[in-house]
């Protein structure tokens, strides 16, 4: 599949949304399961574990088809290398290098490898490890030849108060971003994690504190456009639209594959970047060999038409952006007012028009529906930028399915923001509310959520397999004489 199709969508639950006290469940079960599987400790289940990116199954497999060389790689040893020592015996620290007394407590500890250090210096190497971040979960013995770990309980033995806590959060938080199936919603200041069941086909989700991301990309929604094509327009646009007018006073595009090149050094002879490597000259942007550079002080159509083709090249850009763009604040001015609706107005209206709430449930799910809208338009406008000029009949055919839609949704639009206006006004127009407004604005948001989610799953289908379903009720009257489609696009079979 191009870069520029449609992801697949699926409507099933394939994911399930964790709060911490969950998380921290999940994560001992985890750990409980493989200790007693594997017969070891808790301080070694943890630390296989943490290598196997949480995969119980995974850290059984290795550990029985080779025991030695995952305890190796890992940094288990065999067995205790301190059994033999007694509490009180003279050791030479291999940090410090001072003579001190053996404390039993800190060597005893089952599968550390046994090596010489005072309590002292091993609380500060731990420590710091702790204040430096994640890493230290794999942190290693300070011994440089060795690969021996310092597992969980030799850390609660020698850091106390905030370095503990801290030790204890890097462990937990490593059971989700380590983990291949959980990852944390990306709101700020959330700390609810989703856990995502592999290969469904929508990676859509919402998190219980409202925010719908894409589980795969981590971006907001973008259905029905693929992640990859997401992630090409979003660097496009970090790296080009902010520089956009330094790059059109300072750089030339290639005249071969139209990237933009900025002059770095005094010869004329430029050598665009691999994979194209076209060479041209900087002045008159003709091929560079073979060259006449008597030819670069006379103007020429040559010259003309490939100066007109790179602005063109900035101009389409600018034009799917400004539409991106456009959508992107008008979606969030959506959600905004949808949680002025919920918060306050509702209740406004509720006095006023002397309703009940659920009686105006409908205001709150057309906005709803206007933000689904806007954030599907949104994205619509990154795929038609990626569309191949090759596949001129379906961009003409996307092209004319998406005006539809935008139509569709400022009908919506303007009805519930500017029509909606009047019943906040202090004439009594309570009558027309129930019998106008109510039928008008209900009516169009389920035409509107009919014709989006048909939009979008005809253009999955690659525009190719949407059903001509219904075409006799296709389109019909509404109460304003308007025509609208009821069932919305309808494309050409076998496209």
């Amino acid at each position: 599949m191009d870069d520029y199709e449609f992801m697949d969508i699926n409507e099933s639950m394939n994911y399930r949304v964790l709060k911490r006290d969950d998380l921290l469940k999940y994560q001992e079960d985890d750990i409980t399961l493989l200790s007693s599987t594997l017969s070891v400790s808790r301080t070694a289940a943890v630390i296989l574990l943490q290598h196997y990116a949480w995969n119980c199954q995974k850290a059984q497999d290795a550990w029985f088809n080779d025991e030695d060389g995952v305890r190796k790689s890992v940094g288990l040893t065999n067995k205790p290398a301190v059994e033999f020592r007694k509490s009180g015996e003279l050791l030479v620290c291999g940090i410090c290098f001072e003579t001190y007394v053996l404390d039993i407590r800190f060597e005893s500890v089952a599968d550390f490898c046994g090596h010489s250090f005072c309590t002292a210096c091993l609380q500060i190497y731990v420590s710091t490890a702790i204040h430096d971040g994640p890493g230290c979960l794999f942190l290693r013995c300070p011994e440089p030849t060795c690969r021996v770990v310092i597992g969980e309980d030799m850390v609660n033995l020698l850091v106390y108060g905030e370095a503990k806590k801290k030790y204890k959060e890097f462990l937990f938080r490593s059971y989700v971003e380590n983990n291949k199936k959980i990852k944390w919603c990306p709101a700020p200041d959330c700390n609810y994690a989703i856990q995502y069941k592999l290969g469904g086909e929508s990676y859509d989700v919402t998190c219980a504190c409202s925010l719908s991301f894409c589980w795969n990309c981590v971006e907001e929604s973008h259905r029905p456009v693929r992640c990859e094509t997401v992630k090409k327009w979003m660097s496009k646009n970090s790296s080009g639209l902010e520089n956009m007018t330094w790059i059109i006073a300072n750089s030339k595009q290639c005249p071969k594959c139209n990237v933009a090149i900025q002059k770095s050094q005094g010869c004329m002879h430029m050598i665009c970047k691999p994979p194209c490597k076209h060479e041209f000259c900087w002045i008159c942007l003709r091929p560079w060999n073979p060259h006449n550079d008597n030819a670069c002080n006379s103007y020429g159509e040559s010259v003309k038409k490939v100066r007109k083709k790179a602005k063109k090249y900035s101009r389409r850009y600018a034009h799917y952006y400004e539409r991106w763009d456009a959508n992107h604040h008008s979606r969030d001015r959506a959600l905004a007012y949808l949680h002025e609706l919920r918060t306050k107005k509702l209740q406004q209206l509720e006095e006023k028009l002397c309703q009940t709430t659920e009686r105006l449930k409908f205001i709150a799910e057309a906005w709803e529906q206007i933000a689904e809208c806007r954030r599907v338009l949104k994205w619509t406008y990154a795929y038609g930028y990626y569309v191949p000029k090759k596949a001129s009949l379906r961009k003409e055919l996307f092209e004319y399915l998406q005006g539809e839609a935008e139509v569709a949704l400022e009908r919506l639009h303007d009805c519930a923001e500017n029509t909606l206006k009047q019943y906040f006004e202090p004439d009594d127009n309570s009558y027309e509310f129930d019998t106008q407004f109510r039928t008008k604005l209900v009516d169009l948001t389920r035409v509107t959520r009919n014709y989006f989610e048909n939009f979008v799953k005809g253009v999955a289908n690659g525009l190719s397999e949407v059903k001509k379903s219904n075409t006799s009720k296709g389109k019909r009257k509404n109460h304003q004489g308007k025509e609208r489609l009821e069932n919305g696009p309808m494309c050409i079979s076998n496209f």
